[in-house]
């Protein structure tokens, strides 16, 4: 299965968006850790009248994985999407290759890098705490998990963006897809919610409650599942008690400065393999047979048309409805919904006619 050939023409694609994926991981992990490091070296320091230092860091977790996932999205865009809106393929799968060896090459391109960047990050952030102010405050076992979870997500986040390649037609389509699926459940419990605050009419706090529960459920399908509860944070400031006019009557020092540190169980990653262990044999399977006469159309396969046009409709006019009508009575969210259908349907059974080609061979 493995072609030198194929692998470097792979790089060659991909380098560009491949060294900022790198320069971006470098710097949202171990460049922004060591910088905290400083930042808190110098805070303790600090002399001034009645001023006591106490350590506090805040690992983020979505924020780097949220940067890497772009940057991966692109990468896969550019290894399928943009091959596509050029032409280009029609010159790949003329060469002596399987289709099914060239799309596990440009998986396994990505995957071999995801698993790369993410030791040397890991090992590099292991070193800095090791050296750097952190070392005296911190144990380092939350960062093992996370950078495990975040390998995990990652080729998650991929796999798909290929699969999303295999039925998409050009690199626009290909990208705003893969990010809509992805973020389609958080979508969900604005629009779910809107629709039952609508015609529930309940209290503000059953409100919430409902909407809490739904986006609980709903959420756990996201690629992203296994940050939602996950937290790093060390603070050793002591708990403070007030009176009613804001002054303080006692202090006492905290008894577990790592009680914010939450890490979730493994089941969480349930629906984030799911997502790999189902859309990588669909992806293969796909694109052994992707037409090549429908490039440059937002979808190859015209047998999907309609559920897209069915399944986005109703997405959409139930967020129009969210955004424009909530406000108004129930029939003023139904007009909302009603009308914004209408145009998103006129819309797509249009775009979905046209062509887009970047030129090429």
């Amino acid at each position: 299965m493995f072609h030198r050939a194929l692998w470097m023409r792979t790089f060659k694609q991909g380098k560009y968006v491949l060294l900022l994926f790198w320069l971006s991981s470098l710097y949202m992990l171990p460049y922004q850790y060591y910088n905290g490091a400083q930042s808190e070296l110098s805070q303790s320091t600090m002399k001034f009248d009645g001023y006591v230092y106490y350590y506090a860091y805040s690992f983020q977790t979505v924020d780097p994985v949220m940067i890497q996932g772009i940057a991966l999205i692109a990468l896969a865009c550019l290894l399928i999407g943009w091959e596509r809106s050029n032409q280009s393929i029609d010159f790949l799968f003329s060469m002596p290759f399987k289709r099914k060896d060239i799309f596990l090459t440009k998986w396994l391109f990505g995957i071999f890098n995801i698993i790369i960047v993410n030791i040397v990050c890991w090992i590099s952030m292991y070193g800095i705490k090791k050296i750097s102010f952190h070392d005296q405050y911190q144990i380092f076992s939350p960062f093992h998990t996370y950078f495990l979870y975040t390998m995990i997500i990652l080729i998650a986040v991929y796999t798909f963006a290929l699969f999303i390649g295999t039925i998409t037609g050009n690199l626009l389509s290909q990208g705003f897809l893969t990010a809509s699926i992805l973020y389609l459940p958080y979508i969900l419990t604005v629009v779910i919610f809107g629709f039952f605050q609508v015609h529930v009419g309940d209290s503000n706090e059953k409100l919430y409650k409902t909407e809490h529960k739904i986006s609980e459920y709903i959420e756990q399908t996201s690629v992203l599942a296994p940050l939602h509860e996950f937290y790093i944070q060390y603070d050793y400031h002591p708990i403070e008690n007030f009176d009613q006019h804001g002054n303080k009557i006692s202090e006492s020092p905290r008894l577990n400065p790592m009680e914010k540190i939450s890490i979730p169980s493994p089941w969480s990653l349930l629906s984030t393999i799911a997502y790999i262990i189902i859309f990588l044999p669909l992806g293969i399977t796909l694109y052994k047979y992707s037409p090549n006469d429908q490039n440059g159309k937002i979808l190859l396969f015209p047998q999907l048309q309609k559920w897209f046009i069915a399944c986005t409709v109703i997405c959409i006019a139930l967020l129009g409805g969210r955004i424009l009508g909530m406000r108004l009575s129930i029939w003023g969210y139904y007009l909302s919904v009603l009308g914004t259908g209408i145009i998103s349907y006129i819309m797509l059974t249009r775009l979905l006619k046209w062509k887009f080609s970047l030129g090429g061979r």
